[in-house]
């Protein structure tokens, strides 16, 4: 076997390093529901926008969008509104809920599962950058009982209605990390 030259070397070793940062960030990553009652500056808040222009998405097309909720009168209502944050959603001091416009997806069937994949895609991404930044961050299912749904589009998403060119597909609860173990946490796990 021929022995790589010193720009080969080189190369070989920078790649290494890179999987090396990769498997840290992963070994890293994971949910987390309690959060230190920090909140997170204009620089952490550029981070994830900055991941979530850089997800991927089906054919590109860039379907789904992000608010970011950070009012604790707004976190409050997400605590009662989402199905998987109840009890601890509004203890994040930022909550980034994810929304679709099914008109970018053309083709029959792809409105019902593709928003939820490039949502996903965009969650993996605000996973990997919250391990990154020593944040701790966790997906809400996209759940929101039928009869909070007018009221929470009304008030977290202006202009848009769950149905037949929008959904809802998630949210996804960031923060700096608490010190010790809530109670509260221990109780629902």
């Amino acid at each position: 076997m021929e022995q790589p030259d010193r720009y080969q070397q080189r190369y070989l070793e920078h790649q290494q390093r890179k999987r090396t940062v990769l498997v840290g960030l992963l070994q890293e990553r994971h949910s987390e529901r309690a959060f230190a009652d920090k909140p997170l500056g204009p620089e952490l808040h550029a981070e994830f926008a900055s991941a979530y222009e850089r997800s991927p998405s089906s054919c590109d097309r860039r379907g789904v969008t992000y608010t970011t909720v950070t009012d604790r009168d707004r976190l409050e209502l997400l605590g009662g509104m989402l199905v998987g944050g109840v009890g601890w959603v509004h203890r994040a001091p930022v909550v980034l809920l994810l929304f679709a416009d099914l008109t970018a997806y053309k083709a029959p069937g792809e409105a019902t599962r593709m928003p939820y994949l490039d949502a996903g895609v965009i969650v993996g991404q605000w996973g990997l950058t919250a391990a990154a930044l020593g944040l701790v961050g966790c997906f809400v299912n996209p759940n929101v009982r039928e009869m909070n749904q007018p009221h929470f589009m009304d008030i977290f998403a202006p202009g848009w209605s769950v149905g037949a060119t929008s959904a809802f597909c998630g949210a996804y609860a960031v923060g700096h990390p608490r010190e010790e173990i809530p109670p509260w946490v221990l109780e629902t796990s």
